[in-house]
């Protein structure tokens, strides 16, 4: 199996030569996938585009600025916190000398000593961190103190941590590596899941106890400090749905929802933004970070199609009609993807919707683009690659006896595309190259979606649109 290393170069739309060749990884099933060029779908002959107002609302922006300060006990439903996180150091571990230029850096975006894919045990309300090179799983963590219920990762643009949203609420921040972390007491493994508070890789936990939704959660890429090269004053945004007379069960009832603005180091709320949107179902279902760090947010089951626009600088807010989106996410050139039924793309500029060519077996997932300019998307036993371009269908993997839609799709450093089917105990990590692919099991209950890689966020922030 051939391990591509891609660099990106910022501020270019080209990605440089892919390389090197690495062993077969360990504890893994390497099978050939099948490949194939669709020639006729019955579906349209071209793209189906719809063009919008841009803007259903008026634009109009409730906020409210928080200093919610993070509890520090470990045995409370709040926060806990690294007391490392708030002092505001960072543990750099670039390699590069402190009077390194902005062209080092440069030369850095993309690349990775280390790659984890991240993936939520939605029954088990844990999280599975798992090395994308060796297929092994090197920690499992809990996602918060009673029984939750995660299913969204996402995955900083370093690499070095994750955010978990419980959709039963609350939001978790794990450390990826020994070395960023407060001791050296963690989880080795599926087998090794500390009591809750005693992880020492785990940051900090912000509950939200109002919450009876919460489901996006998307990390921003932060600013790059030229002389370390390392990524400052990262956020991460999260929504949630109330209900507050408790009517509705599993599901939110309110006449508003919530977006709100962490600070990434403390896990601090920073800002709140109340919107009058009805909640009678999830209220917001997914949520991706563009190249600015505005958040795009999907509102599938809401009464129709639609997306959200929130601008990270103003944090005003503006609606997108012809949008279905379960999963989400962005391409090189900032263009917004949705993967319910027929996935299309959002074109903030041109302020159009286009669907794909043809029609593919798939009911709602996650996709992602790899380092070719492939937007892959899950279907009933395999995942399905789209031209980001001509929007038509191209190369087909189907796994060898699996008939479970795949729900969760993500690209790594590296340009592995990876598969989760939906609620089983298994993934699969597919070359990008010859399309053959190797299947790692151990999970339980993987009901995931989100850039579980944090490939998309990496895109954005080393290929920006422009």
């Amino acid at each position: 199996m051939r391990r591509s290393t891609c660099a990106f170069v910022v501020g270019a739309m080209v990605v440089g030569a892919c390389g090197d060749s690495v062993g077969d990884s360990k504890g893994a099933t390497e099978t050939a996938g099948t490949s194939t060029t669709p020639t006729g779908t019955g579906g349209p002959t071209g793209p189906t585009t719809t063009t919008g107002s841009g803007s259903d609302s008026d634009g109009g922006t409730t906020t409210t600025s928080t200093s919610t300060v993070p509890t520090t006990s470990e045995t409370s439903a709040g926060v806990t916190v690294d007391p490392s996180e708030t002092s505001g150091g960072f543990k750099f571990d670039a390699g590069v000398l402190p009077d390194a230029g902005a062209a080092d850096c440069a030369k850095m975006c993309g690349q990775a000593d280390f790659s984890y894919i991240w993936i939520a045990n939605s029954t088990e309300s844990t999280v599975s961190k798992i090395n994308t090179r060796t297929l092994v799983e090197e920690g499992r963590y809990r996602t918060r103190e009673t029984l939750g219920n995660p299913s969204r990762t996402s995955v900083s643009v370093d690499g070095r941590a994750v955010a978990v949203a419980n959709r039963e609420g609350g939001v978790i921040k794990i450390w990826a590596r020994p070395e960023d972390c407060k001791g050296p007491n963690t989880s080795s493994g599926a087998g090794d899941v500390k009591p809750w508070g005693t992880d020492d890789c785990v940051a900090w936990y912000t509950d939200f106890p109002e919450a009876a939704s919460q489901r996006p959660v998307a990390w921003t890429t932060g600013v790059r400090n030229p002389q370390t090269c390392e990524w400052e004053n990262q956020k991460i945004w999260t929504g949630e749905g109330r209900d507050p007379g408790g009517q509705g069960g599993s599901f939110c009832n309110d006449s508003k929802i919530f977006v709100h603005r962490l600070d990434g180091m403390t896990g601090v709320v920073e800002d709140t933004i109340e919107m009058p949107f009805p909640c009678t179902t999830f209220g917001l279902y997914g949520g991706v970070v563009d190249a600015s760090n505005d958040l795009w947010l999907t509102r599938l089951f809401e009464g129709g199609a639609g997306a959200i626009h929130v601008d990270f600088e103003t944090l005003a807010y503006d609606t997108i009609g012809p949008f279905y989106g379960y999963g989400i996410t962005v391409d090189h050139k900032g263009r917004i993807w949705g993967g319910t039924g027929v996935p299309g793309q959002w074109d903030p500029m041109a302020q159009v919707w286009t669907t794909i060519q043809g029609n593919i077996n798939n009911a709602g997932v996650g996709l992602a683009e790899d380092h070719q300019h492939r937007m892959w998307v899950g279907i009933v036993g395999g995942i399905q690659a789209i031209d980001v371009e001509t929007m038509a269908l191209t190369d087909t993997v189907m796994f060898a006896g699996e008939n479970v839609q795949c729900k969760g799709i993500s690209v790594d450093v590296d340009g592995f595309i990876w598969a989760v089917p939906d609620a089983q105990n298994r993934a699969y990590r597919v070359d990008p190259d010859d399309l053959s692919y190797q299947m790692i099991g151990g999970l339980v209950g993987a009901y995931t979606y989100s850039d579980m890689t944090g490939g998309s966020l990496k895109t954005v922030a080393c290929n920006p649109p422009g």
